[in-house]
């Protein structure tokens, strides 16, 4: 096979893997709005990247003109074993680092993955994540004085993780949803806030009934980044999500 051919090919199946790759991520791992990667993710779509830009240069060098076949194949086979190979871990990490909990704490929900949360998670009810999007959670704060000083002392002076990373205070969020109608504002206040955002919150309040009146919001975090996580205004449901900072004044 000529060695223009040969590297045509190989671009061509990188092409389907990437489209693989971006598929699973895009749609099940990372959905909107949760498209935020990690450093681990953004280093393994680097690596995925330069192995789907870089093998095929080297499919192209190995592929000399009277090469016996028996080497060519070996050197064919072995770009092959490592593209399957740095595909697959960067394909696996940024598994791993996906959204699997989100978790309302205090004022605000939290987008954790499961190697944030450094506890076992005993109760097989908090794994049973979604195929796409994360498992919506609620943290307790404890409400005996003395378990609540005990958590205020080891995230503090303990160095331990604060209230979302820890299981043991969780409860299915539909058990708790309404609680969170305490800290939740009207949708109409962050409309008039962020004026860019106003075609996206008109679309997700039409596709809720037509009311703003009906929905209101609670601010998301997802690594250094913001989200909205928009919520029926009488039971706490969430109905939508929105790309939009709901940091207002």
């Amino acid at each position: 096979m000529k060695r223009s051919r040969a590297a045509l090919l190989h671009i061509v199946l990188n092409l389907l893997l990437l489209s693989v790759c971006a598929g699973l991520a895009l749609y099940l791992w990372y959905p909107h709005p949760f498209r935020h990667l990690p450093d681990s993710g953004r280093f393994s779509l680097l690596l995925i990247a330069s192995a789907a830009i870089v093998l095929p240069a080297l499919t192209w060098l190995v592929n000399k003109p009277g090469k016996s076949g028996r080497a060519l194949a070996f050197d064919l086979v072995l770009i092959g074993l490592i593209q399957v190979a740095a595909m697959t871990w960067g394909a696996y990490t940024m598994y791993l680092a996906r959204p699997y909990f989100m978790v309302f704490a205090v004022d605000r929900f939290e987008i954790l993955s499961r190697r944030d949360v450094t506890y076992p998670v005993t109760n097989p009810a908090f794994l049973d994540k979604p195929l796409t999007g994360p498992l919506i959670l609620f943290a307790n704060m404890p409400s005996d004085t003395e378990q609540f000083q005990k958590l205020l002392r080891e995230v503090m002076f303990e160095g331990k993780p604060d209230l979302p990373f820890r299981p043991e205070f969780w409860s299915a969020y539909a058990e708790r949803q309404h609680l969170v109608l305490q800290v939740a504002r009207p949708l109409s206040n962050l409309r008039r806030a962020r004026p860019a955002a106003a075609a996206d919150i008109d679309a997700l309040v039409q596709d809720n009934g037509g009311e703003i009146g009906g929905l209101q919001y609670i601010p998301g975090m997802i690594g250094h980044g913001n989200f909205t996580v928009v919520v029926e205004a009488k039971s706490g449901a969430i109905r939508g999500y929105l790309g939009t900072d709901p940091w207002t004044k």
